[in-house]
């Protein structure tokens, strides 16, 4: 890595790390707020419904940050291809708004568990209006992280202070996704405006067939990018399934906390990803990387995180702060495993044109989650949650690392 992509990189990690720490300390710092305001149980609904939005967000994406980010970063610049993708992808983005929201609304009215709440799932459900104008992949694929990092810290900070200015008691708790749709709405509208308008792009929509091959070539990427970011979201999804609200907020807080200390090797995946795709021997100096942090933050959670409970959360019910402190020591290995599976799979069989073969590891080790999370939910409630969900990573770091290894040899 000579010396000016080496400064490249250097720049954007940094801008990246401090624009998302002050975002993430919202986020983290808001969670109390709002379980004492709405209390446990009523923030135990919320995290269900957006654990079911998330997953329908993730559908949305169709892991456009890694088959459009590996094209963009091949474009170099060029003003004709930037054009193409950006229109192919938004088209794209467009057919699966329009069905995945009638999905979602037909879920809301017809199935109880969610239709007992509909106006906290219809609030929820503007969160995919606001991720249609996201252009995560795009920032991405032009190593412009920090445009990312930003446009998510002002939608974060809009939420925030929406949140704190409006959400007052329990009844309170179904403002709480509508306030988060305003902040992601807003910024990703402005984002999408102003890439039209610096690119001088002209929006033209792609005919349906188009539309449909294209979903069919990028069916892999898709699976990549889907059953991994469904992890936090989907064993949230299922704690709520088989046991109580007041499970999924202890849940909730376990893979927030977790995610947290995962974040640094989650913006070096997306740092390194295009850098990797266009220079194949940096793919161990930045593996090194990415596994020496996973090491140092996993034994920083379990240090450290007996402290960071009792400093930052507080409730009514003293068991449910030691419930969080065993929930969290026990997820303390997931940043080195994140870290295993940035580096040996998305940094390491991604580049080397494997999507096919990381998809099928992907979806075992979801299917592996799932099957547990069935088995032990209804067991052991979030305890059993938190197995199904370490064993999955464990699953899918070790698969990767097997895979990775047998390809280069």
């Amino acid at each position: 890595m000579n010396l000016k992509k080496y400064r490249s990189v250097l720049e954007n990690s940094i801008s990246l790390f401090s624009l998302k720490a002050i975002d993430l300390a919202l986020n983290l710092w808001l969670i109390p707020f709002l379980i004492l305001k709405v209390g446990l149980y009523n923030y135990g609904l919320y995290a269900f419904a957006m654990a079911l939005v998330l997953f329908f967000v993730n559908l949305l994406n169709y892991g456009f940050n890694l088959s459009t980010v590996r094209d963009l970063a091949k474009t170099k610049g060029n003003p004709q291809q930037l054009q193409s993708i950006f229109n192919e992808v938004f088209s794209v983005k467009l057919v699966l708004f329009l069905f995945l929201t009638a999905l979602f609304l037909v879920l809301t009215f017809w199935i109880p568990k969610f239709s007992n709440y509909k106006t906290l799932y219809l609030m929820s459900s503007l969160l995919l209006l606001g991720d249609l104008f996201s252009l995560r992949w795009f920032f991405m694929g032009l190593e412009k992280m920090k445009f990312i990092a930003l446009i998510h810290l002002v939608g974060t900070c809009i939420f925030v202070l929406l949140a704190l200015r409006f959400v007052h008691e329990a009844e309170d708790y179904y403002k709480i996704p509508l306030f988060e749709a305003i902040g992601m709405f807003l910024t990703t509208l402005f984002s999408f405006a102003w890439v039209l308008k610096s690119y001088r792009f002209r929006l033209q929509l792609l005919p349906f067939k188009s539309v449909c091959r294209y979903l069919k070539v990028n069916f892999s990427a898709f699976i990549n990018l889907l059953l991994p970011s469904t992890y936090g979201t989907g064993i949230v999804f299922l704690v709520g399934v088989f046991a109580l609200p007041v499970h999924v907020s202890l849940m909730q807080i376990g893979v927030k906390f977790s995610g947290a200390f995962s974040t640094v090797n989650t913006v070096m995946t997306s740092v390194f990803y295009p850098l990797v795709n266009r220079n194949i021997t940096a793919m161990f100096s930045t593996r090194m990387v990415l596994l020496g942090m996973g090491f140092f933050l996993s034994l920083g959670m379990f240090i450290f995180c007996n402290f960071l409970i009792t400093s930052w959360l507080q409730f009514e019910e003293p068991s449910h702060l030691l419930q969080t402190v065993h929930l969290v020591k026990l997820l303390s290995p997931i940043p080195f495993l994140v870290a295993c599976i940035s580096s040996y799979g998305w940094n390491g069989l991604l580049p080397l044109y494997q999507d096919k073969l990381f998809g099928r590891i992907t979806a075992f080790a979801s299917a592996v989650m799932i099957l547990a999370a069935v088995l032990l939910v209804p067991l052991h409630s979030y305890l059993g949650g938190a197995v199904a969900f370490l064993l999955a990573r464990m699953v899918h770091a070790g698969l990767s690392f097997y895979f990775f290894k047998k390809q280069h040899l």
